[in-house]
């Protein structure tokens, strides 16, 4: 079975262990995630099934958006309500005003530290590791883009907000840096990823719903192909004659109007609609990056 499966993680479970429960319900080996969420965190994992481990990198790149709960005045190691309490700090609550101006300055192309409990590899080793055994590493600020912050809700000291950002921005941070610029500090008290690139919160199923329509033999209701998964990129048609080129891994030329697109990728499908390939648009050109089939 292969193919995209968008599921429900569920607070208290790590992304690893999610990715194992659906190895064993789904009866399959080759699944891997397109992103984690830390154990705290619910809502949209992508997961790709079988052959669809292949286009896991490109499925990466998609916005993210969130829905998260800040509480104001205490700061944790991790930046988020898991962590171990640093510092409590006493403070006049804030204006709601005050509060959507800071959101406002860490609105756009931003540059984000990542928290030193994350993923990011410091000389092969992550950095969480590092972390657990008191040798944190100050890892480097890198850009990052905030595309919308919302303010939704505010009972002192928590806030709630919405978020909609580009790949690679961590929620505890945003968390921490706001509560930095308005001088009471903050941490992360609830997080809730409502979509990953096409993937919505409402398509999603629950481990438990996964495992009933698996028990029931229906486990391929669950899977998006990946075409449907890769129906963001833009596509081109090509004939017989450039598609043996490309199934053998060579480039043929782009259509203008996508050399001039804001995407760097494109699907390549041949004259009967199956898609070939993925490629690098470079130069004018369609550069192979991943070969699906041969064509007939």
């Amino acid at each position: 079975m292969d193919g995209i499966l968008n599921i429900n993680k569920p607070s208290g479970m790590t992304s690893h262990d999610a990715v194992q429960k659906v190895r064993r319900i789904m009866k399959e080996g080759r699944i891997g995630h397109t992103g984690t969420l830390d154990p705290l965190a619910t809502g949209v994992l992508v997961l790709c099934v079988g052959k669809a481990t292949r286009i896991a990198r490109y499925l990466v790149t998609g916005e993210k958006e969130y829905r998260a709960v800040m509480r104001l005045g205490v700061i944790t190691d991790t930046l988020d309500a898991a962590g171990r309490v640093l510092e409590t700090r006493q403070y006049a609550p804030p204006g709601r005003e005050d509060i959507e101006r800071v959101m406002r300055r860490l609105t756009g192309v931003i540059m984000q530290r990542p928290p030193a409990f994350s993923a990011v590899k410091v000389s092969g080793v992550p950095s969480y590791k590092l972390a657990r055994q008191g040798r944190a590493a100050e890892l480097n600020p890198r850009p990052v883009t905030i595309h919308r912050i919302e303010m939704t809700a505010y009972a002192d000291p928590l806030v709630s907000f919405t978020v909609r950002c580009s790949k690679g921005v961590y929620v505890r941070t945003l968390c921490a840096d706001i509560g930095e610029a308005l001088g009471m500090g903050a941490h992360l008290a609830a997080l809730v990823r409502t979509r990953s690139g096409r993937f919505s919160l409402e398509q999603a199923v629950t481990l438990d719903q996964l495992e009933d329509i698996a028990s029931a033999g229906r486990a391929h209701q669950a899977i998006t192909p990946m075409e449907e998964a890769l129906a963001d990129l833009p596509a081109v048609l090509i004939g017989n004659e450039e598609a043996s080129k490309v199934l053998h891994g060579n480039r043929v030329s782009c259509p203008t109007s996508l050399a001039n697109g804001s995407s760097d990728v494109a699907r390549i499908h041949d004259s009967a609609g199956r898609l070939l390939a993925l490629a690098r648009i470079v130069a004018g050109t369609l550069r192979p990056e991943l070969v699906f089939a041969c064509s007939s």
